[in-house]
């Protein structure tokens, strides 16, 4: 497949309106549903056995939460009031030695620096939070961390589209940072149309698998004829064979843990995936090792496979 360049900078429509509506959640900082407890209790419970697998080892431990939030969460039905990801790292028994908060909004970044200062005064000096754009600031992170004394957790929790695939690839080459990553499986569904009429999600679908090859993998010629088919004039012709969609969730769920496998040496099989209450899929939770050591693969895997199955 030729790979497109991709502009970080360029976020798709759909990922657009979803981050004008995050921008206008920022006091309130309301998302998520009855899966998102569900979604905390797992990330947390892998933190902790993360931190107790690594107390004696001589590497340095880097927790990377990218979409950090202000540190509290209502979700959007209103009925829960959650503590979020980046105030339960810094509330962990055990502790990193740094952590390192990207968040895009501005008041949401400072209310998570008055969270800190104010809740965890004897952490701030280990604390670094950037205001930003996740793939760039991320970027920055791995640039600037010797990833040869140091091993890290990141916590990728978009919105929706964000995460670029390129970003990934840069978390694999670290070959030091497990990564849970919310996929946005109810987006991708819906960029994905039926009739394959998906001209104007091309680009981002590219830029969220990392090539083109998902147009193979969900779509197929149509093999109903019609009597344009028969009797083509030249506006059927001018548009090319009929596609039609070929994509189950399962489909579309193996798929999207065989491209993360193509650039992670380890990957879970065992995705969590969190549906909404008409049990359509929302998103899909998939844990990543870019350490190439089998013996860590072994312990970070059957701990969030054990985590996965059970939690």
């Amino acid at each position: 497949m030729v790979r497109k360049k991709q502009s970080s900078s360029s976020p798709c429509k759909a990922e657009g309106i979803l981050m004008r509506m995050g921008k206008q959640m920022a006091t309130s900082q309301k998302f998520g549903g009855h899966w998102t407890e569900e979604k905390l209790n797992i990330f947390t419970s892998y933190l902790d056995a993360y931190l107790i697998a690594l107390q004696n080892q001589k590497f340095k431990k880097i927790y990377i939460d990218a979409f950090a939030g202000t540190g509290e969460i209502e979700t959007s039905d209103g009925e829960q009031h959650l503590v979020g990801s980046a105030k339960r790292a810094l509330s962990a028994d055990m502790k990193f030695d740094h952590y390192y908060f990207i968040e895009a909004d501005d008041q949401k970044a400072d209310e998570l620096r008055n969270m800190v200062n104010t809740e965890f005064p004897l952490l701030m000096r280990m604390v670094t939070i950037y205001c930003g754009d996740a793939n760039d600031k991320l970027a920055q992170i791995i640039n600037d961390v010797d990833w040869r004394y140091n091993r890290g957790l990141l916590f990728l929790d978009p919105y929706a589209t964000q995460v670029n695939w390129t970003t990934l690839v840069d978390v694999s080459r670290t070959q030091s940072i497990d990564v849970w990553y919310l996929f946005p499986f109810s987006v991708l569904e819906r960029m994905l149309p039926k009739n394959g009429k998906y001209d104007r999600w091309e680009d981002c679908i590219d830029r969220l698998l990392g090539d083109s090859g998902w147009q193979t993998e969900f779509y197929r010629k149509d093999p109903q004829l019609t009597l344009f088919d028969i009797f083509p004039d030249e506006t059927t012709i001018n548009q090319g064979e009929r596609l039609v969609k070929d994509a189950n969730p399962e489909h579309v769920k193996d798929y999207i843990i065989s491209r993360l496998e193509t650039i992670f040496p380890c990957v879970s099989k065992h995705p969590r995936i969190f549906r909404n209450v008409k049990r359509s899929p929302m998103f899909l939770f998939c844990f990543a090792i870019s350490n190439k050591s089998s013996a860590a693969q072994n312990l970070a895997l059957k701990i969030a496979d054990y985590i996965l199955k059970n939690k």
